[in-house]
């Protein structure tokens, strides 16, 4: 070890032994600086809670668990801490202070109720009341159920039988009494019924579209970062690899009910055709984003070209030498006005009706997440996941100014193209970072590469006013301007969730869960998404690849806690 790195393990060993030897709740807070945050996924309490400054952590862990219970931190009872070998301590410049430095480390311990292994992740800086080293921030994660771990390997022995006989075995016990019913087979579905099923969990898995990966062969394709075919393939091979029991072209029909006497549901299901029932104790969402939004304009009958959502753009290639129209200016607008480009029509024109935050890749990569140099993606996941969202949304508003800088000729170029650029969430609000839009449902512009078509004039901008009209010709805007079009592609975003989940439960679902899935709560924590909704069995998993590989696990272990008699 080199003396800083000593010294970082002195600083860590020292910190996590005063920790450990915490006898309540008020001795626990102490280790944390008096504005310190703690991040507890549901080692605590079997939610996810993000808490700010030691009142708030004292609070949290003396709370009852539930009415009439012992205090959170006595019922935890946590012990065996221990560093964490596979992420060594080390020491952190601390952003905004140059002469400071930080030790952040990796650790492990042991709750006793409910009986399970866990892991946290303590970033520590020197307390100016005292010169002791404090938590700045620390984050405690479930890891497994003692006695039910995930198995690491995924190797069995077949004696007196095949792998098929078996194979045929279990997709008929899931068929025939599912735990779970999961709707949706994309990334966050699948990634689910893996966890589910390496866990004991009898998962069903229903898919609407006719095979598995079609939510992702059925987009429009991107220039950079893996084709859209690649992934469909790879979610292909990962169900069959993993042995999920996927029901394509299948659908789950409106209203299930919900039988309190069994703690069930009612879920008829339209599988190809034929009505088939399940009750499974829970239902989990994996729908992804919602239905796209297409807006009604008058007139859109009227319009002789092609007109259509982004959501099924399937190429520019039948409109060479034509005009196309892209109405919005986010991701989607910007893949398919360049693809228009590349394919050859004769004038691309974005629609850009309010502000955009957008930044380059290049930009991007010069800020890498904490975990990135990490050789295991379960280190990596812990650390990416330990920063409270909200204080992470706030600490990364101070690398704002250099974001700015480092893309200052491309929003200069996109501004005097016509672009407008914003950084805030809403007109007239504070400046945020990216990570904000992401949290709040506002989805930044990655840009790669087609902002210096609209900075060089190969994709005009008609920025700042609605549209009143379509005529047969084109487009008519509020100021009583037009532009003539051959084709008008909706790039105008997507319904949130919600609806997804109340045109299957009804709208007396909201009455349990709310109205909203993702979003930051009160409490800092993403609102509905893999931790409970207020509604009995029913479960939300949004997100891309690396959520639904991180808190997959925690779905699994909330729902196999409830299968053996632990919440």
């Amino acid at each position: 070890l080199t003396n800083s790195n000593e010294q970082a393990l002195q600083v860590a060993t020292q910190w996590l032994a005063a920790l450990s030897s915490a006898t309540d709740a008020q001795a626990f807070a102490s280790q944390f600086l008096s504005t310190g945050w703690l991040r507890d996924l549901m080692c605590f309490s079997w939610d996810f809670n993000s808490l700010a400054g030691r009142e708030q952590i004292v609070q949290f862990l003396s709370a009852q668990s539930h009415p009439g219970g012992k205090p959170r931190f006595e019922l935890a009872q946590t012990h065996n801490f221990e560093l964490d070998s596979s992420i060594l301590p080390v020491k952190f410049p601390v952003p905004g202070n140059p002469q400071l430095e930080g030790v952040s480390a990796a650790f492990t311990f042991a709750i006793t109720s409910p009986p399970a292994a866990a892991r946290g992740f303590v970033q520590l800086l020197p307390d100016g009341e005292g010169g002791q080293w404090k938590a700045f921030t620390v984050m405690t994660n479930i890891q497994d159920l003692d006695g039910h771990e995930e198995p690491k390997e995924g190797i069995e022995g077949y004696f007196g039988t095949t792998w098929e006989e078996e194979h045929a075995r279990k997709m008929a016990e899931i068929e025939s009494d599912p735990t779970v019913l999961i709707v949706g087979a994309g990334q966050s579905g699948l990634m689910c019924a893996a966890r589910f099923g390496r866990m004991g969990i009898r998962a069903l898995v229903v898919e609407k579209t006719a095979r598995v990966g079609d939510v992702w062969r059925n987009r429009k394709t991107y220039p950079k970062f893996l084709p859209r075919d690649k992934i469909a393939d790879f979610l292909e091979a990962y169900a069959i690899g993993e042995e999920v029991n996927v029901w394509v072209s299948s659908t789950v029909l409106p209203n299930p009910t919900y039988d309190e006497s069994t703690g069930r549901w009612n879920v008829e299901i339209d599988r190809a055709g034929n009505r088939a029932r399940v009750r499974p104790k829970h239902i989990v969402f994996a729908t992804g984003i919602g239905a796209p939004k297409v807006p009604s304009w008058p007139g859109m009958g009227t319009f002789k070209g092609k007109i259509y959502h982004s959501d099924q753009h399937k190429g520019a290639a039948p409109f060479k030498g034509k005009r196309a129209v892209v109405v919005g200016a986010c991701n989607a607008a910007i893949d398919v006005s360049e693809d228009f480009v590349f394919k050859g029509a004769s004038e691309v024109t974005m629609v850009q009706r309010s502000a955009t935050c957008i930044f380059s890749y290049g930009t991007l990569e010069k800020f890498p997440l904490p975990g990135a140099t990490l050789s295991l993606v379960e280190d990596m996941d812990l650390v990416n996941n330990a920063m409270p969202p909200a204080l992470l949304t706030e600490l990364a508003k101070g690398g704002l100014p250099r974001f700015k800088e480092l893309d200052r000729d491309l929003l200069d170029g996109l501004r005097q193209a016509g672009f407008k650029s914003t950084w805030q969430l809403r007109p007239g609000g504070e400046e945020v970072a990216p990570i904000a839009f992401v949290y709040h449902v506002s989805c930044p512009v990655l840009d790669m590469g087609g902002a210096k078509l609209i900075v060089d004039g190969k994709i005009k901008i008609k920025q700042g006013v609605e549209v009143a009209r379509v005529e047969p010709e084109g487009l008519v805007f509020a100021d009583g301007s037009k532009l003539a079009a051959d084709v008008i592609v909706l790039a105008t975003g997507y319904h949130p969730i919600m609806p997804r989940i109340t045109s299957i439960m009804g709208d007396g679902i909201q009455n349990m869960i709310g109205n909203k899935v993702w979003g930051l709560d009160e409490g800092g924590e993403l609102t509905n998404c893999y931790r409970p909704t207020g509604a009995p069995g029913i479960w939300v998993a949004p997100g891309g690849f690396p959520q639904a590989r991180f808190f997959s696990k925690h779905l699994a272990i909330q729902i196999k806690a409830e299968e053996l008699g632990l919440k």
